[in-house]
């Protein structure tokens, strides 16, 4: 399962610390430099450090939500260009419009299949 393109620097951004660190396991065993976060004012601090090419990230968390994140994050030129991917319980088509709105770039519904996981930050 090795990815055939460049290695890319992923943050994952959940409340579910489980499943950001299982995610983020499996990506760096396919190459990548993976960064779990635990909720969404860590995130925000954290990628301006961290720098990622793509952001796996909840929307139901309980400091501040995805929306919120990715609100703030698509604020800043230097985030422009990055991959940002709803990973959510949430698959109602409002919920799926309202990601697309805001700047998504693709909305998963979990539980994501890891290939699935794979392919979307591959694409980036």
């Amino acid at each position: 399962m090795a990815n055939q393109l460049s290695p890319l620097r992923v943050m994952i951004v959940d409340d579910n610390r489980d499943a950001a660190d299982l995610i983020a396991e499996f990506l760096e065993m396919c190459g990548h430099q993976t960064l779990p976060i635990y909720g969404g004012a860590a995130a925000i601090q954290a990628a301006d450090t961290f720098q990622p090419d793509v952001v796996l990230l909840d929307l139901g968390m309980p400091d501040i939500t995805g929306f919120d994140v990715i609100s703030t994050l698509r604020q800043a030129p230097r985030f422009k260009h990055t991959r940002m991917v709803a990973l959510t319980a949430w698959g109602d088509p409002q919920t799926r419009e309202r990601t697309q709105g805001i700047g998504f770039d693709h909305h998963l519904v979990k539980p994501a299949t890891l290939d699935d996981i794979l392919n979307v930050v591959s694409v980036a």
